[in-house]
This record gives C-alpha cells, sequence and structure tokens, in this order.
C-alpha cells in the first residue's frame, strides 16, 4: 500500500487559500501524524485527501492510482474513515454500527451475509469491545463509542485507517487504550495509520511521521523526530514551548509543555 498527496492546495475562495502545496507520502505500517493549530485545516485536509471535497490543485494517489479516478467502493475498501466521535443520538446496536463498514462489499439493495456478520465479530474482539455486544450506541461512554468506530472502519479490511482526532475529549485512559489500539494495528496487521491531533506528545509517541501545519499556510513534512522539535512547534501554534524527555522503565517519553504566547 503506498497513499501520497501530491502538490496538494484548497481554496475557499479565489483569494483564500487554506492548504497550500501539501505533499505527503506513507506506506504499510507507517503512522502519521496530521498537526497544526485551530483553523489552519487539518479536518479540511483529510476531507480533501479522501475526496470528500475536490482539491483545487494536485491529487490524492492509492499504489500510483489517484483517488478521483478509483470507484467509490475501491476506495473505502481500502480506506477505513473514523471521524470525530460524537455521542450518538441514533439507536444502534454496536453490531450494526459495526456492519456499516462493510457497505462497501455489499451491493445497493443487497443483505448482509454469513461472512459480513463474521467479520463484526472479528472486529469486536480485535479492538476489544466484545462487552458492547448488545448494547445501544446511544448508550455506551465517547471512549467506547471511539472505540466501537474503530471497529466500523476496520470492518472493511482496509490498509489504511484514517482518524480525526481520535483521543479528543477522551479521558488519559481511553485515550491510551486508543493509541495503543491504533499501533498495535499498524505492527500486527500491516494497516498504515494518518491521525489528526491535538497531541504533540501523543504524535511523537505513535508516529513515524508528521505533517505540520503552520499558521503562514506553508507546511512541514518529515520523520517525526526531525519534525517536532521546540522551534517548529512555536512557529505552529504561536506559543514558546518546552521539551523533556523522561525516562521511564521500558520506555522514554517526550513531554511537550506549552510555556508562554509569542
Amino acid at each position: 500500500m503506498k497513499f501520497e498527496v501530491i502538490d496538494g492546495s484548497f481554496q475557499f475562495k479565489r483569494d483564500c487559500t487554506l492548504l497550500n502545496n501539501i505533499n505527503f507520502c506513507m506506506e504499510k505500517s507507517e503512522t502519521l501524524s496530521i498537526l497544526g493549530a485551530n483553523g489552519v485545516g487539518k479536518t479540511t485536509l483529510i476531507r480533501c485527501m479522501l475526496g470528500m471535497l475536490p482539491w483545487t490543485k494536485g491529487g490524492t494517489f492509492l499504489n500510483g492510482v489517484k483517488l478521483t479516478t478509483m470507484k467509490s467502493k475501491d476506495i473505502w475498501q481500502r480506506i477505513g474513515y473514523v471521524p470525530q466521535a460524537k455521542l450518538s443520538v441514533f439507536s444502534y446496536l454496536v453490531e450494526d454500527m459495526i456492519l456499516l463498514g462493510r457497505n462497501p462489499y455489499i451491493a445497493t439493495f443487497g443483505q448482509p451475509g454469513k461472512l459480513d456478520y463474521e467479520v463484526v465479530e472479528e472486529c469486536l474482539e480485535l479492538v476489544g469491545i466484545t462487552h458492547l455486544r448488545g448494547k445501544y450506541c446511544n448508550q455506551i461512554s465517547g471512549g467506547e463509542l471511539q472505540l466501537v468506530l474503530i471497529a466500523r472502519a476496520l470492518a472493511s479490511k482496509p490498509s489504511l485507517l484514517v482518524l480525526d482526532e481520535p483521543e479528543s475529549g477522551l479521558d488519559f485512559r481511553n485515550q491510551m487504550i486508543v493509541l495503543d489500539m491504533i499501533q498495535k494495528l499498524c505492527k500486527e496487521s500491516s494497516i498504515a495509520a494518518i491521525i489528526n491531533t491535538h497531541y504533540p506528545e501523543h504524535a511523537i509517541s505513535v508516529s513515524d511521521k508528521t505533517l505540520l501545519l503552520l499558521q503562514d499556510g506553508t507546511n512541514l513534512f518529515g520523520d517525526t523526530g526531525e519534525i517536532l522539535q521546540e522551534e517548529y512547534m512555536e512557529r505552529a501554534f504561536g506559543v514558546k514551548v518546552y521539551m523533556k524527555e523522561i525516562e521511564l522503565p521500558g520506555k522514554n517519553y517526550t513531554c511537550v509543555v506549552p510555556v508562554n504566547i509569542v
């Protein structure tokens, strides 16, 4: 699997460019984090690269094929999308919500088959939420719903998982559960992942590569250790940043502290 954006630009209006000259490439098992201040276009970038919004210039390519030339079902069999989780107002059973992820494999007027239900069970076990079987999505917690949405995305058997702020609004424990799940999928299932996040520490912890959107419309892309440095984050977020590495048993953790507004 090779997923890339080449010369991607997006304008809301002729004189209002939000995203300019976006270029990045990733392959299987890699994790890419997208970071930047509010309003720089992180969610818009995800929508453009998945074909939900048209690029003004440039394009998205999957295994060398431009996304706009591909059939919708072929795209969503290869890419799983996890939107920002909001408490569900719909009384779907958890299993039925996950089953929606099988839509790319089911004909327009078709019915789910035995294989589809087997995949739902497989995803429940893979994400570790078999205890939610039989519960309704409007009666579970935000963290549990986030895992259900990940399971729904995985039901399409994708090569790439795209997550828009997957840890936003979750407590520490549920944040770690989600991040650990993403790392596990990339390592054990050879799935690539793109994460839109507000947390530099999370990007440092789980990402191989980072795309940092700056407030002047430019961007930086490269290995996470090279991109997420104090001087670059100061440019991106408009705050003085202090970074310190903490040595813990079996793992080093980088703490990122905003000190003051610049």
